[in-house]
């Protein structure tokens, strides 16, 4: 009987040794994984309150401080964060932002500033007079309404679409070059920030970018990676902020 009683102790001790042990190995596997979660969360936030200041100051900078809190919203979204604050003045704009993980709310406050540009009318982002631009005529280019680059740029463009087509056999689509600020602004009404540059910051406001669209140049696509391979020697670059694989400026 005491040995019965003495193994049964002893099954009563190993028990709340595997009871203790599972609770550690719990314990520590919930702590791993509120580090995890939380280290990801509060780089998230801190993204999400750049990019928000960023949007905010580049919008202000643009003329159009009214919508700059609203643009900082949006790209706190992106972020998957929510914007808590948003204070403009001038071309500064402060934000903070808030990100949830559990029941743990991360903000952050973020300044950004842009200075706002001092360019000539003529040179201005969306208000190049049509009589400084070259038009594009070329197979595969939009003829109505025509396609207007910058000069240089123009004639970048016809040497790669040249280079091309004895490559290959076909055209580049092309369906836009410059766009004026009305333009611009229209896009960024439809698709907003970032999908749509803020009017008044846009490349194709510079007519110094290209949209090989209609059909679309696709990644994947054996006209995208002839452009990879080769646009560079002519001056062109992708954009990749975001990402869209038929936009492609010209840097010179």
């Amino acid at each position: 009987m005491t040995v019965r009683s003495h193994m049964a102790d002893d099954r009563g001790a190993g028990g709340m040794l595997a009871l203790t042990v599972a609770a550690g190995t719990l314990a520590f596997s919930l702590l791993a994984l509120s580090l995890f979660s939380v280290m990801p969360a509060k780089a998230g936030a801190n993204a999400a309150a750049d990019s928000a200041a960023i949007a905010a100051a580049e919008t202000a900078s643009a003329g159009s401080s009214a919508r700059a809190c609203d643009i900082a919203a949006e790209a706190a979204a992106l972020n998957q964060a929510s914007l808590l604050s948003c204070d403009v003045v001038g071309d500064e704009a402060t934000v903070a932002v808030g990100r949830q993980i559990f029941a743990t709310t991360f903000s952050v406050t973020a300044r950004a500033a842009v200075p706002r540009q001092t360019q000539q009318a003529s040179d201005a982002n969306g208000a190049i007079p049509l009589d400084e631009l070259v038009v594009i005529s070329y197979p595969g280019v939009r003829a109505d309404p025509p396609v207007y680059l910058r000069p240089d740029a123009a004639a970048a463009l016809v040497q790669m679409l040249d280079a091309y087509h004895s490559q290959t056999g076909d055209y580049l689509p092309v369906d836009e070059g410059y766009r004026d600020l009305a333009g611009q602004q229209r896009a960024f009404d439809e698709y907003g920030w970032p999908r749509a540059a803020i009017p008044g910051t846009s490349n194709h406001g510079q007519a110094l970018a290209v949209d090989f669209v209609n059909p679309p140049v696709v990644r994947g696509g054996a006209a995208h990676a002839w452009l990879v391979d080769n646009a560079a020697q002519f001056g062109f670059e992708p954009l990749t902020d975001p990402d869209e694989p038929w936009h492609w400026d010209y840097e010179g």
